[in-house]
C-alpha cells in the first residue's frame, strides 16, 4: 500500500487539505476580531456539526455505541479538539498567523515523545531522542525570535504557551486513539464533533458574554472556518486515508506550515525574522530524522487536524 502510485486526484485531495487546514489561521485571526475566542469556537463547531449530521444521515453514520466509546469521545472531544480550538482562537490576535501554522509541526514530535512516555512497546533511541532535541530547538528558536522588537518576554511567551497546550491537545489524540477500541473512523469524528461541540458551546455560556451582534466578517470567517477547515477537511481526510495510505495523510504536517507562512505574507503582509525561518527548517530536519526511522515500522500513525 505505502509503495503504490497516487494518481492526479489523490494529490488534488492532499492539496485541499492542506489549503483547509493551512488557511485555518488567517480565517481565525480575521473572525477573533469580530466575535469573541468562545463565541467563535461554539458557533464553529456548531456549523460544523450540523453538516456532520446531515452528512452521517445521508452516509449512514453511526454513532459510537457504550460509555466505553462515548469515554474516549469526551477526551478526544474536549481536550483533544475544543480546547485546543479555544486556546488557538486566544492566542491568535497576539501572533502572526504563520506562526500559530509554524507551531503546529511540533505535533509529529509530541506524538513521538508520548508515545516513548505512554506506549511500553516504543524505544528511546538515540536516534529519536536527537530528533526530539532538534525539534524542540527549533520551538525555541521561532519563541526567541518573537522576543525581539523590545516586547516583554512574558507577554511574548504566552500565546506560545497556548500554542503549545493546544498541540499538546492534539497530539494526545494520536495516543488515545492508539489505546482506545476500534471504531470505523468516521463513527470516531462524528462522536468527537458532537462532544466538542456541546464542550464549546457550556463553555462559550459559562465565561464569555453572548455577542449582541457579529459583523459581516465575523459571521463569514466562522461559517469558513467550520465548513471548510473543521468538517470539509474531517471527511476529506478520512476518505484520503482509506483511499490511500496514513503515511501519505501524515505529509500535512509538512505542508501546512509552509502554507500558512504564504498565506499571512500575502494578506496580512506578515514576515519571519530570520532566526525563526531557521527554527521552522530545524523542526523539519528532525521530523524528517525522526520518519527516517519510523519508516520501516508497520504502524498508522494518523497526523491530528491542526486548527
Amino acid at each position: 500500500m505505502e509503495q503504490q502510485q497516487r494518481n492526479a486526484s489523490d494529490w488534488l485531495w492532499l492539496a485541499s487539505l492542506v489549503f483547509m487546514w493551512g488557511s485555518a489561521f488567517i480565517a481565525i485571526k480575521i473572525a477573533v476580531d469580530h466575535i469573541g475566542p468562545l463565541w467563535l469556537v461554539a458557533i464553529r463547531l456548531i456549523i460544523a456539526s450540523s453538516c456532520m449530521i446531515a452528512f452521517a444521515y445521508w452516509k449512514k453514520v453511526k454513532l459510537p455505541k457504550g460509555w466505553r466509546e462515548w469515554r474516549a469521545m469526551l477526551f478526544l472531544g474536549s481536550f483533544g479538539t475544543a480546547v485546543p480550538f479555544i486556546l488557538i482562537s486566544f492566542a491568535a490576535p497576539y501572533v502572526p498567523s504563520a506562526i500559530a501554522g509554524l507551531m503546529m509541526a511540533t505535533i509529529p514530535f509530541q506524538v513521538l515523545l508520548f508515545s516513548l512516555v505512554f506506549l511500553p512497546e516504543e524505544k528511546a533511541t538515540p536516534v529519536r531522542l536527537l530528533s526530539l532535541i532538534i525539534g524542540f530547538l527549533g520551538v525555541a528558536a521561532i519563541i526567541i525570535g518573537s522576543g525581539n522588537n523590545g516586547q516583554n518576554q512574558a507577554i511574548v511567551f504566552l500565546p506560545f504557551a497556548l500554542l503549545i497546550i493546544a498541540t499538546t491537545g492534539y497530539a494526545t489524540n494520536g495516543i488515545i486513539s492508539r489505546r482506545m477500541i476500534d471504531m470505523p473512523a468516521m463513527t470516531k469524528s462524528y462522536g468527537t464533533i458532537l462532544v466538542a461541540t456541546g464542550t464549546a458551546f457550556i463553555g462559550a455560556i459559562l465565561f464569555e458574554p453572548m455577542p449582541q451582534s457579529i459583523s459581516w466578517q465575523g459571521w463569514s470567517s466562522a461559517a469558513y472556518l467550520a465548513i471548510f477547515p473543521t468538517w470539509a477537511a474531517t471527511v476529506v481526510y478520512y476518505r484520503l486515508v482509506d483511499k490511500t495510505s496514513a503515511a501519505f495523510c501524515t505529509q500535512t504536517s509538512y505542508l501546512i506550515p509552509i502554507v500558512a507562512v504564504v498565506l499571512g505574507a500575502i494578506i496580512f503582509q506578515e514576515q519571519l525574522s530570520p532566526i525563526q525561518f531557521a527554527g521552522f527548517f530545524a523542526i523539519i530536519f528532525g521530523l524528517l530524522i525522526a520518519e527516517g526511522i519510523l519508516k520501516n515500522r508497520k504502524r498508522r500513525r494518523l497526523p491530528t487536524p491542526p486548527a
